[in-house]
């Protein structure tokens, strides 16, 4: 059924309601607002993408679509978006608003769409105009880049902050195109492997540079999915406070892409100060009693990310050695792998602590 507001256009009346907990239809034209979520752990998500979009159609009896209207914001701290209402109107006396919606993108999760859910074409019913919770999804290994791509669709941001993921995508295709035929003689398999930083830096090493004692329990962090360009370590202090934590990050990206990431850590971490101490860039950074120190590594593509608390670097002197230990051994990883990357790509940020993003690095 289409509603029509006095002499503007005809707007459709969307199928999804107003708030989770009412039936009361939305108003396709807005606003919206609502959370981003880690579906796994319900912590808020930051800096995520988050594209709204409305369909305009014209015509009478066989309407066709006539053109878009896009609006693109980014989550803040708290995981918390705002959609403006649609502010650009058709024209035209068989113009219409044919219909919304809302694709929420973030790095390592499973892109999230207001009408279906991934990896098939199940309908959603979840979302709503007002008070909305997405719910991401974690990105899985039996996953396909290809399926993902096709899935998301989006405009122009979206297809910017998902340009990476064509690379894979490709891979993804001939990895398909092999595998129901078997290899031919002489062929090779094509594969990737991911990024292992295992051997940049020791417990030991640790405590030589901070005199530290006691034990550590070395496990993944949990923000981002280790994957051909990216991985990490947490130096958990056993029975000690998160300021006793040492946090590592490594991004091979290759250098046009390590670049853009450089500069969005720059940009995102707070209490950023440039000091170019180490590598071919570095900046301190600090969030409560958490340190952090971002260096860049320019011909061989590397951003590297160090944190630590201030029961286990009692020194500032202490972080940058450390630095420089991971440094020295960074001639030991792979090239990166190709990686498309155009300018203004936003790429995953590092947490200022070790194991949360900084709006929850506690004191």
């Amino acid at each position: 059924m289409l509603a029509i507001g006095g002499c503007g256009p005809m707007v459709e009346r969307p199928s999804f309601p107003s708030r989770p907990d009412s039936i009361r239809p939305a108003d396709l034209l807005g606003p919206y607002d609502g959370k981003v979520i880690d579906g796994e752990t319900d912590r808020p998500i930051a800096g995520a993408t988050v594209a709204a979009s409305w369909a305009f159609e014209r015509g009478i009896g066989v309407p066709g679509p006539v053109d878009a209207e896009e609006v693109v914001v980014q989550t803040g701290a708290d995981g918390r978006y705002v959609i403006p209402p649609l502010d650009r109107l058709p024209t035209g006396l068989s113009a219409r608003v044919r219909r919304f919606t809302l694709i929420i993108y973030q790095r390592g999760f499973v892109a999230w769409r207001s009408d279906r859910r991934f990896p098939g074409t199940t309908v959603r019913r979840d979302f709503s105009q007002r008070g909305n919770v997405a719910r991401l999804d974690r990105w899985q290994p039996t996953f396909t880049h290809a399926q993902h791509l096709l899935f998301m669709g989006g405009g122009a941001k979206i297809r910017e902050v998902a340009a990476w993921e064509t690379q894979q995508a490709s891979l993804d295709l001939e990895g398909e195109t092999g595998a129901g035929r078997g290899l031919a003689d002489g062929d090779e398999q094509r594969s990737t492997a991911v990024l292992d930083i295992g051997g940049l830096l020791t417990d030991d090493e640790i405590r030589g540079v901070t005199g530290y004692v006691g034990a550590f329990d070395k496990e993944k962090l949990s923000d981002l999915p280790t994957t051909e360009f990216y991985d990490s370590r947490h130096f958990k202090a056993v029975d000690k406070p998160e300021n006793f934590d040492v946090g590592l990050r490594v991004w091979r990206l290759g250098v046009a892409a390590a670049d853009a990431q450089y500069q969005k850590l720059r940009r995102e971490l707070p209490k950023a100060d440039v000091t170019d101490e180490i590598g071919d860039a570095s900046f301190r950074a600090r969030s409560g009693n958490i340190g952090g120190l971002v260096f860049l590594v320019r011909d061989r593509g590397i951003v590297v990310s160090l944190t630590c608390g201030g029961g286990q670097c009692t020194d500032p002197a202490q972080l940058a050695t450390i630095g420089k230990l991971v440094e020295s051994r960074l001639s030991d990883l792979p090239p990166a792998p190709p990686l498309p990357a155009a300018p203004g790509d936003e790429l995953p940020a590092a947490p200022a602590s070790p194991s949360r993003p900084p709006a929850e690095a506690k004191p």
